[in-house]
């Protein structure tokens, strides 16, 4: 690699040449903290080595510091010297008077026999260096002993026509080298040459000799910023991307990767000087934003000028920027060097002294988590307020912890069941089923009358969640008694979220026990429950937009929000509430909650569904169905999949619609509304697959249940139209016409979809006179509800009517409409064909049977196959090569085809096929044609 400081050593080489030619100098090399100085002097070494040179290195070290010599030592033994001088130089190493431990000489402070010892000794080096330049080196200058020191300046004093160079590292701090040591230094002059860390352009050149070319900017700020332009880091950085631990494609990345040997640099600078200096960085790290040198010097047991030094040290190394590590990746090897016993030691005293400090609770929970020990009596109470304030920060998975934490220490009753509350919510909002394991410890703390008010919202989403009415509706009875104090927003919340799950059903006592209340959230509740059995409402509407307006997303507004878009769905402003859904959507994913997105997502499933956006609302029920996992909805799966089974078997994919029919579900969904959604849509899956014995069953099931619970949800669910039209298929004609006429009686005026939809059966059991009148009216009622995929069925079907009455342009422009409107949906084509097949039960008169008879013109089988290539656009002359048959027969068979659909040519045919029920000239064609 290329050296760093290259401008360094390029002037160390020229007063190496002028040392050569018989002007000795001493170079005094200083810079803080991993600038590079042992690697600027280890390069130049190398290559006064390379020229000729007799080099002599040593190195000072904080352990060898009392030993008498030491360095001098090294540097005798630190080259290959001429047999003589070697002995000579040895014996004067192992002079006594080099040796005498009582010796306590300072600087400059030496005895005669001592000095007589470093003159011989000079003089022998003195000698070597007219052979041969002398170079000696010696790193860390500040840890040398005394006699070492002595010898350099000795020897200082007699090189100035000498071929020596002498070069001596030190740190840059105060009161490192003795003082005495410098001035006599300066007293015969010396080179100075000090080392900073380096600037972006500097990096931007190692960078570029590295690299072997230029690199970008960015990328040169990348690496400042990491290494803060600390020579030792830098090199590390660049010896990690040389590894492999870098991309090998530049990104604007704020921390270049690293890898194990940036770790080991950060280790060496702080090891390299003194021990206070990895324990301040430590501390440092473990204390974060709250670090300050009095805090940290409680926290160590060090004065705050020692810390402040300390600190001082490691910016002018580069290795903090406004007081903190400059990279996450530096934070985590100091955090790592910490042995196990010290790192939870120094949390737990850090959490105490924060905490008699008044710090936030978030911030003494941290070390009480990061040490995963309590500090004393205090902790449980400071952890549950940084749970409640992780929870409104939206950072549930830090409360979680924070409260496991809490629960394993906690020894109150009371105290420990507002814990478990407060972890059941936390645990909810990320997954329900983790929730569940506190659930009988919830419900236990309700019977012992451990739960407050607020608290028991907690156990009755639980329970209604679960299935669990008998729990629910003791916790429902708890909410509403006036000792509990529960505002009258919660209880219209808590009464919104049942009534999404049970309905207005018997079997869960959700009437409110006091009078008709002024309070508008009571009665928004009330007009919205009254969705479920009549319908959309001016009142419902507007109390739907007041909950939308007033109501922030959160833990117990979640179901009451969902309430009011399904309601505004359903009513005349379907587009606000599918727009207002997607934001909520948004939201929740913003805000970290996958309950809550999985809630809102088959909401807004279920408006796309109501208003025939087919893959719309496959999309966000299957994205529902991802964001939890099945054993975490409850009761609630049945949601979603309702929704599921119903889109795609509009669709035609029958065989996704199957997949979602073979969950495994909960026997408490069947006690539910949303166990009615699901066998409806099962029912409704059955109708469309040619199962109609099974889907009579499922809608059968489906009126059983709303009489047995004394409810009627014929505007959120009509299912009698449904079964109306199971019977019709079965041949069934007059209970089906007076299902029918039963549902149209429950309608309202203002439900169109529900009216539109009985029409449309009824009109298949009524005569063609009647049935044209009928569907118009079918497909007027139900454009105007904006179901797209209902209203397309209608034209289907009309349009079949037109034909059969002879009334062949009206046919065609109600078929394309109908095919529109297939499109928008992107759903299976419409059949237009139903079976009549008529059981001795519904005989009906003959006149009545010819009456009721498909009238469809009817193609010939040669016909249809003629038709279809013309569709597909084949001419007629391969026409009649694919069909073996001449021109003119192509020719005559598509003169009857276009006189029996009422088309005028070629490109009206496939309108013209559709009328009849033959499938949409595709693919499909080839196969039928063989």
């Amino acid at each position: 690699m290329t050296p760093i400081h290259q401008e360094e050593l390029s002037r160390l080489k020229r007063l190496y040449r002028e040392s050569e030619a018989g002007h000795g100098h001493v170079v005094l090399v200083n810079g803080g903290l991993g600038v590079g100085k042992t690697d600027l002097l280890r390069d130049f070494c190398k290559d006064a080595s390379d020229c000729g040179a007799l080099v002599m290195r040593a190195s000072g070290s904080r352990a060898e510091q009392m030993m008498r010599a030491g360095v001098l030592e090294q540097l005798v033994h630190s080259t290959e010297l001429p047999a003589a001088v070697a002995i000579q130089l040895e014996a004067l190493m192992r002079a006594e008077v080099l040796r005498d431990p009582a010796d306590t000489a300072d600087i400059g402070g030496m005895r005669r026999d001592e000095a007589q010892a470093l003159h011989r000794l000079s003089g022998l080096l003195l000698e070597r260096a007219e052979e041969r330049p002398l170079v000696i080196a010696v790193d860390d200058i500040q840890f040398a002993d005394s006699t070492s020191l002595n010898f350099l300046l000795w020897l200082q004093r007699r090189m100035e026509s000498a071929r020596v160079l002498v070069i001596l590292t030190e740190w840059e701090r105060p009161q490192c080298v003795p003082a005495k040591f410098h001035a006599e230094l300066n007293r015969f002059g010396h080179q100075w040459i000090h080392l900073v860390p380096l600037g972006v352009d500097r990096v931007a050149g190692v960078l570029a000799a590295a690299l072997d070319g230029p690199v970008p900017h960015r990328m040169a700020q990348d690496y400042h910023r990491a290494s803060g332009g600390n020579a030792v880091l830098l090199k590390a950085l660049l010896e990690d991307r040389r590894d492999g631990f870098a991309d090998t494609e530049d990104t604007a990345e704020q921390e270049p990767p690293t890898g194990p040997a940036f770790a080991r640099a950060v280790l060496s600078c702080l090891h390299a000087w003194d021990t206070d200096l990895l324990r301040v960085a430590q501390t440092l790290v473990l204390l974060g934003g709250e670090a300050t040198p009095a805090r940290m010097g409680q926290l160590l047991g060090l004065e705050s000028r020692s810390v402040t030094q300390a600190l001082d040290v490691l910016t002018d190394a580069g290795l903090l920027q406004a007081g903190r590590l400059r990279s996450r990746a530096a934070e985590s090897v100091v955090l790592g060097s910490l042995l196990p016993a010290e790192h939870t030691r120094l949390r737990l005293h850090a959490a105490e002294l924060l905490y008699e400090r008044g710090a936030a609770s978030d911030l003494v929970a941290g070390h009480l988590i990061a040490a995963d020990r309590m500090a004393g009596a205090w902790s449980t109470a400071i952890l549950r307020e940084a749970a409640e304030k992780a929870l409104a920060d939206d950072s549930a998975v830090l409360a979680v912890r924070y409260l496991k934490l809490a629960l394993g220490a906690e020894s109150d009753e009371h105290e420990r069941a507002s814990t478990v509350e407060t972890l059941v919510r936390a645990h909810w909002r990320l997954n329900p089923a983790a929730a569940m394991v506190h659930f009988g410890e919830l419900e236990q703390a309700m019977q012992d009358g451990r739960l407050a008010g607020p608290e028991l919202v907690t156990l009755i989403r639980q329970a209604l969640w679960q299935g669990e009415t008998a729990v629910a509706e003791k916790a429902l009875a708890l909410v509403r008694a006036p000792e509990n104090q529960v505002d009258l927003k919660t209880r219209a919340a808590v009464r919104l979220a049942a009534l999404w799950i049970h309905g207005p059903s018997t079997q869960l006592d959700l009437a409110e026990p006091e009078p008709r209340s002024e309070d508008p959230w009571t009665r928004a509740a009330g007009a919205l429950a009254d969705v479920w059995t009549q319908g959309s409402s001016e009142a419902a509407t507007a109390s739907a937009e007041h909950i939308l307006q007033s109501c922030q997303l959160g833990d117990n507004t979640v179901e009451a929000l969902a309430t009011a878009l399904i309601a505004l769905g359903h009513g005349a402003k379907a587009d606000k509430a599918a727009t207002v859904c997607e934001d909520l959507i948004e939201e929740a994913g913003r805000r970290s909650a996958p309950t809550w997105e999985a809630l809102l997502r088959s909401v807004r499933a279920d408006i796309a569904l109501r208003r025939g956006e087919l893959t719309t609302a496959v999309a966000h029920a299957d994205g529902a169905l991802a964001t939890l996992p099945p054993e975490s909805w409850g009761v609630l799966i049945g949601y979603p999949l309702a929704v599921l089974v119903r889109s795609n078997t509009a669709l035609g994919r029958y065989e996704a619609a199957a997949r979602a029919l073979r969950y495994v579900l909960p026997d408490a969904l069947f006690g539910t509304v949303l166990g009615l959604r699901y066998l409806h849509a099962r029912g409704r899956y059955h109708l469309a697959t040619d199962q109609v014995l099974a889907s009579l069953n499922d809608f059968e099931t489906c009126v059983g249940m709303q009489r047995h619970w004394n409810l009627d949800l014929t505007a959120l669910m009509p299912v009698r139209i449904d079964l109306a039209e199971a019977n019709l298929r079965l041949g069934r004609r007059r209970t089906a016409h007076q299902l029918a006429r039963q549902q149209l009686e429950r309608c309202k005026p203002d439900d169109k979809g529900a009216r539109g939809r009985a029409l449309r059966v009824l009109a298949g059991c009524s005569e063609l006179a009647q049935r044209q009148r009928l569907l118009a009216d079918s497909a007027d009622c139900l454009e105007a509800a904006g179901e797209r995929f209902e209203h397309a069925c209608a034209l289907a079907e009309l349009s079949q009517v037109y034909q059969e009455l002879g009334e062949f342009e009206r046919a065609r422009e109600t078929s394309r409409r109908a095919t529109q409107e297939t499109k928008a949906c992107q759903s299976a084509p419409i059949p237009t064909q139903r079976r009549r097949d008529r059981t001795a039960e519904d005989a009906v008169p003959a006149a009545e049977q010819a009456g009721d008879a498909d009238r469809a013109p009817m193609l010939s089988q040669a016909e249809r196959k003629v038709a279809m290539l013309a569709a597909l656009g084949h001419t007629n002359r391969a026409i009649g090569r694919r069909l073996f048959i001449t021109v003119s027969t192509v020719e005559q068979h598509l003169t009857r085809v276009y006189r029996k659909l009422g088309v005028n040519g070629r490109t009206d045919l496939p309108a013209g096929l559709a009328m009849v029920g033959v499938p949409e000239p595709v693919a499909d064609a080839e196969a039928y044609l063989l």
